[in-house]
């Protein structure tokens, strides 16, 4: 259902994710970290299913899923913009995408 514009201006700002998620890995330049480590690190609680209308049967993995396909889509679109570094990592159980900010 669409609110109108007045309502809508008395809301309040979400946070950027894409502002935690490269505050977070500048912040700990130290490591590098994979989309699920990132993720577990920057997505508060419930994020996902507060932006639904209609809750899911199962909404802590639906909303686990989306969040980290979230996340990967930012990390994705950060390194395309040159503000991260992906490497590929075997990691001995796999090959794993990790992110480093640029310094």
């Amino acid at each position: 259902m669409p609110i109108t514009l007045e309502t809508f201006e008395r809301g309040g700002e979400r946070y950027s994710i894409e502002d935690r998620v490269l505050d977070f890995l500048q912040e700990n330049d130290d490591h590098a970290y994979n989309v699920r480590e990132v993720t577990e690190s920057v997505m508060d609680t419930g994020w996902s299913e507060s932006n639904v209308e209609h809750p899911f049967e199962d909404e802590e993995h639906v909303g686990w899923v989306l969040d980290v396909a979230t996340v990967s889509a930012i990390l994705d679109r950060l390194v395309d913009n040159g503000a991260l570094d992906r490497r590929i990592v075997d990691t001995g159980s796999g090959e794993q995408s990790y992110y480093h900010a640029r310094g």
